[in-house]
């Protein structure tokens, strides 16, 4: 099989999986970067242990090694093959947020 071959249906499965995909990246972008200390410290504190139970299994999922090579792959065919660059862009933001 041809790296144009593995390209073309990977870029098959992406477009057909694309919305899921951005939902759920703009979904842990927009929740990792609210602004929940301006409700101040002992509601900020309620509103991250009442997230917690839900958000730490998602982040150990996503920092899966496996799930970072799909959205690595993500990123190079949005680059390379597809000149995709909200995809790009969009994946770009969510390594960098998840980085810290």
């Amino acid at each position: 099989m041809k790296a144009s071959e593995i390209a073309e249906k990977f870029g098959d499965i992406l477009n057909r999986q694309r919305t899921p995909i951005e939902l759920a990246l703009i979904a842990l972008i927009l929740i990792h970067y609210a602004p929940t200390d301006i409700l101040g410290p002992e509601l900020n504190d309620r509103i991250k242990s009442m997230f917690g139970p839900v958000l730490n299994p998602i982040h150990s999922i996503m920092n899966n090694v496996f799930i970072r090579l799909f959205l690595w792959l993500i990123l190079l065919y949005a680059s390379v093959y597809s000149k995709d660059m909200m995809l790009f862009l969009l994946v770009s933001v969510y390594f960098v947020q998840s980085s810290k």
